[in-house]
């Protein structure tokens, strides 16, 4: 094409015919601009194309972590809302001299904060490498952003009731009882309270009501960060389905 203009061009200019070359020459620059332009709207395309591509793995990943975290923290609701259940009949046989249910049981020393394993490396990544803007939908975004901010403000209030709790651990210090079985050679101790010398010592009862309201504290918390978690499944979801409100 080029050269065909160019034989154009030179007849042209032979025959003396200026007008006429102008407007060959005017075409020929609108074809090159005209070609410029396409090959940057492919390209812009390849790119958004490449973009999208790895905001949809980002997105997989994102809703994969939120699955295994909600699994994880409903297994830590359960542990806390069972552990204030036992702690408050135990607290209320203590206080009422009522018969004792023997699967009531407290452990030695307060126990908090069992280790849970919850997944946000793609997130982290995402934000460590300032590419969070990947994410096309701003509100997903914002969600993410407000489920960060309160894990670190879970895992401080979780801290908290814990160090508060703890430090009442010497209450039970007088009531424990430590025995010793010997099983095929092998020796194995155990750590117990007397529950029948613990009977009316309001103290005691006290630090165990205090300590069910700290797990019960831990359980509210973990739920309250959980719904984080569906509002991020939530939001990918209609995504997916092109049917967000908003």
């Amino acid at each position: 094409m080029i050269t065909l203009y160019r034989k154009i061009r030179q007849k042209l200019l032979t025959q003396n015919r200026i007008t006429r070359y102008l407007v060959y020459a005017l075409g020929e620059i609108f074809l090159v601009v005209i070609g410029i332009l396409i090959a940057l709207q492919v390209n812009n395309w390849n790119e958004n194309l490449k973009i999208r591509e790895k905001e949809k793995l980002y997105l997989d990943r994102i809703e994969e972590e939120a699955l295994w975290n909600i699994d994880i923290l409903d297994n830590q609701i359960n542990f806390y809302q069972g552990n204030a259940s036992n702690l408050d009949s135990v607290a209320s046989f203590l206080s009422n001299a009522t018969p004792k249910n023997e699967q009531l049981s407290i452990p030695a020393a307060p126990f908090f904060i069992s280790a849970w394993r919850l997944r946000n490396s793609a997130y982290s990544e995402l934000v460590s490498s300032g590419s969070l803007s990947i994410l096309s939908d701003i509100k997903l975004r914002e969600i993410l952003d407000e489920a960060a901010s309160f894990n670190t403000i879970t895992i401080q209030t979780l801290n908290y009731w814990r160090d508060l709790s703890t430090a009442d651990v010497n209450l039970f210090q007088p009531y424990r009882i430590q025995k010793t079985f010997i099983t095929n050679g092998d020796t194995t101790q155990t750590m117990s309270l007397d529950y029948d010398r613990m009977i009316g010592q309001g103290e005691v009862i006290a630090g165990i009501q205090f300590w069910s309201l700290a797990n019960k504290k831990f359980a509210g918390g973990l739920l309250e960060y959980r719904e984080y978690y569906f509002k991020i499944l939530d939001r990918i979801n209609c995504l997916e389905n092109n049917n967000c409100l908003n």
